[in-house]
């Protein structure tokens, strides 16, 4: 968690000030979509072979590889002095997040005792929520008083910091020798699932072969619709109605859900995680209604605080759905396919719902982000039959 604190905190501090760089280095509007598309794309080709590496070379060397190219990001932007090499930075930056990621996922999964899955990545995923609520205010401050080159310096240095945190994580033959079961008896603690032995040969077909991890995949798509919506047009939402700059109510999103998500993941672990990822997803698709009439700022901030709410509780349903499907050599496969599902449709789903709000205006569009994420939650419920084993009470 420290080190995922850490490397967020480098990273969420470039969220306002990025694209200021761009524009004092001669780039356009157009080359700062340009940069979000290439940190997008290099993240959704890199979470799948992130994935099969941290089965089959452990997870330590892969968020060893990840904090290095993540944290060391913000040092490599001062290199780029123009607008080409920086889209390069772009890159690196996407795929050390991608393989940080990724491998946090299964290794998180790799310490949890049995039946506390939810509640174990529910409070290991707010390191990586929570930082939003305060970073970005650093990196305005420290871009508006000492300028980019010392912004990026002083978040390279947070991001070595994180690196070294990571170095002192155990590796996974540490893990097992302290673990009172192997690691090779699927869920620990848990019954038996489907999830095939795996003996070398870890691929992501082998973790596609997973009820679970099919279906969380899809659910985790459905809920990267509305969260591109959030995340890139509120700004313009509350602009267009003269509702003043949204980071006080990023950070409402970023407080709410870093406070749910533990008490979503315990939910999950004792009602079900599907029934949890359920409300969380009702409740995005409720909250995006909100979004397409709010009028005020303080409304904006209430609708943001229950997304936050909803998103938090959908994510530690699905983490749980995901990782408790599989054995453990089939961990960063499994969390691979969930976030590159999530990934495609946050990029994919902003461009579309770009093109709509183009076409008509900003109450339409999440009126629509509403309704895809309704019909689409009454589609899955109606389409799948969905059960997550849970593991037998332990003596």
């Amino acid at each position: 968690m420290a080190a995922t604190l850490l490397l967020f905190f480098s990273f969420h501090a470039l969220f306002p000030t990025l694209p200021l760089y761009i524009a004092a280095i001669g780039g356009s509007p157009a080359d700062n979509g340009l940069a979000t598309w290439a940190f997008a794309l290099a993240s959704l080709l890199t979470r799948p072979l992130a994935g099969v590496l941290a089965d089959r070379q452990g997870r330590k060397p892969v968020l060893m590889l990840g904090a290095l190219f993540f944290g060391g990001g913000p040092l490599l932007y001062a290199l780029g002095s123009n607008v080409p090499l920086l889209l390069g930075v772009r890159a690196v930056h996407g795929m050390g997040m991608a393989l940080f990621t990724v491998a946090y996922q299964a290794f998180i999964a790799d310490l949890l005792s049995p039946g506390r899955y939810g509640e174990g990545l529910g409070l290991a995923n707010v390191a990586s929520t929570v930082t939003m609520t305060v970073a970005p205010l650093f990196g305005e401050w420290m871009a508006r008083e000492f300028g980019f080159g010392v912004l990026f310096l002083a978040l390279g240095a947070v991001g070595g910091v994180g690196l070294l945190a990571t170095l002192v994580l155990p590796s996974r033959g540490q893990i097992a020798r302290k673990s009172s079961q192997p690691p090779s008896r699927g869920h620990p603690g848990g019954k038996h699932n489907s999830a095939p032995r795996c003996s070398g040969q870890v691929d992501l077909r082998q973790a596609l072969r997973q009820p679970g991890v099919r279906v969380g995949a899809l659910w985790m798509a459905l809920l990267g619709v509305p969260f591109g919506a959030f995340i890139v047009f509120l700004p313009l939402l509350a602009d267009a109605r003269g509702l003043g700059g949204t980071g006080w109510v990023f950070a409402a999103y970023a407080l709410i859900s870093s406070l749910v998500q533990p008490a979503a993941g315990r939910i999950a672990d004792r009602w079900g995680a599907r029934r949890t990822a359920l409300a969380g997803l009702a409740l995005v698709g409720l909250t995006a209604a909100g979004f397409a009439v709010g009028a005020s700022r303080w409304v904006l901030m209430a609708l943001a605080g229950l997304f936050g709410a909803g998103c938090g509780a959908a994510r530690a349903g699905l983490d749980v759905c995901v990782q408790g499907s599989v054995e453990p050599a089939l961990r960063g496969s499994g969390a691979a396919i969930q976030y590159t599902a999530y990934d495609l449709t946050i990029g994919l789903g902003s461009w579309g719902l770009g093109s709509l709000a183009g076409v008509t205006d900003y109450c339409v569009m999440y009126a629509a982000v509403s309704g895809i994420t309704l019909l689409g939650l009454l589609a899955g419920v109606v389409a799948e039959n969905w059960r997550v084993p849970r593991p037998p009470a332990t003596s």
